[in-house]
C-alpha cells in the first residue's frame, strides 16, 4: 500500500478517489523542516501546498517517487534535490487559470468603483458618500498586462470581452503573431505602465521578475491609474506601492499576495484607503480547489499505475 502525505485541507472528492484505489492518507502535522523531514521519511508521494521542499527535506525521503503541487507555483520545491532523487514533480495546470484571472478582475472593478470604501462609509450612516467618493467605469479604459500567459490570456479576455476594456500587453517571450489583433502588444514595460489605466502583471516569480514593478517602473503609471496584482508578491515592491499610494501618484492597488504571507497587521498598505487586499484566495474558489485537488490525486494514480502523469517540470533521474 503506497502512502500519500496530504493538507489537512484536501478536498473529499480527491480523498476519496486516492482511498478507493487503495492508498493510505497520511495528513501533514506542521511546516517546519524537522517536521517535514519526519513527515516524508516513509511516504511514496506528496500532494504539496505551500510548505518548502528543501534539499535537506527530499533527501530525508526513503521511498518518495512523486510531489504533486497543489497549484502552479514552485518555488517552493528545490528541483535540483528533486531530480537527484527520482523524484517526479507535477503541476496542477490549468485548473485555477479562470479562478485566478476572475479574481484579478474583481479587485480591478472593487478599485475603479470604490467598493470597500462606499462599504466603509454606508456602515458609519454617511449615505452622502454616494456623492463625494468618486467612482469609474472599466468601459473604454486601458488594460495593460504584464506577461500574457494562460491567467493572463483570461485576464484580458474578460477585461475585453465583458467591459469593452482596450488591451496592452508587454511580453517579450511570446509569438506576437499568434494572438488575436485585439491584444496590442508593446515593446517596453515603461510604454505600458504609461498607457494603461489598469495595470495587472500575470507572471511566474524568478530573478527576472523579483520587483519588477519598483519605483521606477510604478512612476510611468498614470496618475490615478489602478496597480493590481494576483502573482506573487515579491512581483512588486510593496514600499515603492505604498509611498505611490500615499502621495496619490496612483489612485488605487489591489493585492491578493503579499512580501511576507501572511501579512503583519502592521503592514503599512493596510492604513491606506485606496489598497485593497485579499489572502491569496484568488486559486481559491470552489469550483478550482475542486480541479486542483483531482489533478493532484489523478497524477499520483497515474505514476503508480505505469502512466506519465500530466505536467512534470523536471528530470527525476530513474
Amino acid at each position: 500500500m503506497y502512502k500519500i502525505l496530504i493538507p489537512k485541507a484536501l478536498k473529499e472528492s480527491a480523498r476519496t478517489f486516492l482511498t478507493d484505489k487503495g492508498y493510505e492518507l497520511v495528513e501533514l502535522q506542521g511546516t517546519d523542516e524537522e517536521t517535514m523531514k519526519k513527515a516524508i521519511s516513509d511516504v511514496d508521494a506528496v500532494i504539496a501546498r505551500t510548505e518548502k521542499y528543501t534539499p535537506a527535506v527530499i533527501k530525508a525521503a526513503r521511498n518518495l517517487k512523486i510531489i504533486a503541487r497543489y497549484g502552479i507555483g514552485y518555488e517552493n520545491i528545490n528541483l535540483e534535490a528533486c531530480d537527484k532523487k527520482g523524484v517526479t514533480v507535477t503541476l496542477a495546470r490549468g485548473c485555477n487559470t479562470y479562478s485566478v484571472a476572475e479574481h484579478a478582475i474583481t479587485l480591478m472593478l472593487a478599485a475603479l468603483r470604490q467598493i470597500s470604501q462606499l462599504d466603509r462609509e454606508v456602515r458609519k450612516g454617511d449615505w452622502k458618500s454616494r456623492d463625494r467618493v468618486e467612482t469609474h467605469e472599466a468601459r473604454g479604459k486601458v488594460f495593460g498586462s504584464i506577461g500574457i500567459g494562460p491567467i493572463g490570456m483570461e485576464a484580458v479576455k474578460i477585461a475585453h470581452f465583458g467591459f469593452q476594456m482596450k488591451i496592452l500587453v508587454y511580453d517579450k517571450f511570446v509569438d506576437q503573431s499568434k494572438f488575436p489583433d485585439w491584444i496590442e502588444f508593446t515593446n517596453t514595460l515603461d510604454d505600458l505602465m504609461e498607457r494603461s489605466d489598469v495595470v495587472s502583471p500575470h507572471l511566474p516569480l524568478n530573478k527576472g521578475t523579483f520587483h519588477i514593478l519598483n519605483e521606477e517602473s510604478i512612476s510611468h503609471m498614470k496618475r490615478g491609474g489602478i496597480l493590481l496584482n494576483v502573482s506573487r508578491g515579491a512581483i512588486w515592491d510593496e514600499k515603492a506601492v505604498y509611498q505611490a499610494l500615499q502621495e496619490g501618484r496612483i489612485g488605487a492597488a489591489a493585492g491578493d499576495v503579499f512580501e511576507t504571507e501572511p501579512p503583519t497587521p502592521d503592514n503599512p498598505l493596510f492604513a491606506l484607503p485606496n489598497f485593497i487586499g485579499t489572502p491569496h484566495t484568488a486559486a481559491l474558489s470552489e469550483e478550482a480547489v475542486t480541479a486542483v485537488a483531482m489533478n493532484c490525486a489523478h497524477a499520483i494514480e497515474d505514476l503508480f499505475s505505469g502512466k506519465e502523469p500530466l505536467y512534470i517540470i523536471n528530470h527525476p533521474t530513474r
